[in-house]
């Protein structure tokens, strides 16, 4: 048996900048940071006394003779990517919740494709796992969406990503010190929304717009260098979360459905209380509201926001890794 544990991941500016129509024409640049919430997959080879020879545990399970039979695309698609021999079984178990805006299919991705390499016998780097979860998830399956995610799920840490020019890509680690990171968690506070759904609607409609939404991501992605600056230098954390406040406004205008009246309401209430700055993390509409807030004003900000789900903001530093493995 072998098991992968791939993080998922919080993007504080740039996100946007990280498609390849924009990237390859004006360059691009995320900051984000992986998290200690992570996706687990364990694969082992299946004995021959089964009738299907594949089965892949999810949210269902599917038991197939073949890896084309395979309705989970991200399934089905890197197993015919590798070709591994018949008598393969999967299952996948995490800590939090998929579409959610943490990045959790290419965490998903990465962690099936690490674990395979490793049963097949195979060496891979962090990069090679990123760009084949970028082939698998946006070329094979046609999934639509950036590429900042399956870089930071292989190499994990908080990153600065910069894209471009052409199909070039870079990710530096920021030289932050230990007492920098803790201030940073010290001021991050995460809610559960309560809405989980696909994000695909909203991405494509952001890939669409991406010409008349120039300026606006031109300047989101100047953002991501002023966001770093102030981080590692020593600028109050009041400056960052004032500066995630204007990337939420100005994000909420690249197209219908990154914000609701119900997300809207959480956010206002959530400054009333004290919050400085905030957005919700990934292309928008569900998932986690993440809030920088002063530490002396966090208890009014749990209280406005009621009986909302909190999770433990936590940086990690380690990307995809496999955790355990066993001949069989």
């Amino acid at each position: 048996m072998i098991i992968s544990r791939t993080p998922f991941r919080v993007s504080f500016f740039g996100g946007g900048t990280d498609f390849p129509a924009f990237y390859q024409a004006h360059g691009g640049v995320t900051l984000s940071t992986t998290i200690r919430k992570s996706c687990y997959i364990s694969i082992h080879r299946l004995s021959p006394f089964f009738s299907h020879r594949f089965r892949a545990s999810y949210a269902k399970t599917e038991s197939v003779l073949t890896p084309e039979a395979f309705e989970h695309p991200l399934v089905r698609e890197c197993l015919l990517l590798h070709h591994p021999l018949p008598g393969i079984e999967i299952s996948h178990v995490s800590d939090l919740p998929g579409r959610t805006g943490l990045g959790s299919s290419s965490a998903f991705t990465v962690g099936l494709l690490h674990a395979l390499h490793t049963l097949l016998g195979h060496r891979v780097t962090a990069e090679d796992l990123a760009r084949e979860a970028i082939l698998v998830e946006r070329t094979r399956v046609g999934d639509p969406g950036g590429h900042q995610d399956q870089f930071a799920a292989a190499y994990g840490g908080f990153l600065r990503i910069e894209y471009g020019p052409g199909n070039q890509v870079r990710v530096n680690r920021l030289a932050l010190t230990a007492s920098r990171i803790q201030e940073i968690e010290q001021h991050c506070l995460m809610f559960f929304t309560g809405l989980e759904q696909s994000a695909d609607h909203i991405l494509n409609s952001q890939q669409s717009n991406l010409a008349s939404n120039e300026a606006t991501l031109l300047r989101m992605r100047e953002m991501a260098d002023e966001a770093e600056t102030i981080l590692l230098s020593d600028q109050p954390m009041q400056a960052f979360g004032e500066l995630l406040h204007e990337s939420w406004t100005l994000k909420k205008t690249l197209s219908t459905g990154i914000s609701n009246s119900f997300i809207d309401d959480l956010y206002m209430a959530a400054r009333r209380a004290g919050a400085t700055g905030g957005k919700l993390l990934g292309a928008g509409g569900r998932g986690f509201l993440l809030l920088s807030v002063p530490p002396d004003d966090q208890a009014a900000v749990r209280k406005a926001l009621g009986e909302l789900q909190e999770v433990d903001f936590s940086c990690s530093f380690d990307g995809s890794r496999i955790i355990f493995q066993d001949q069989e």
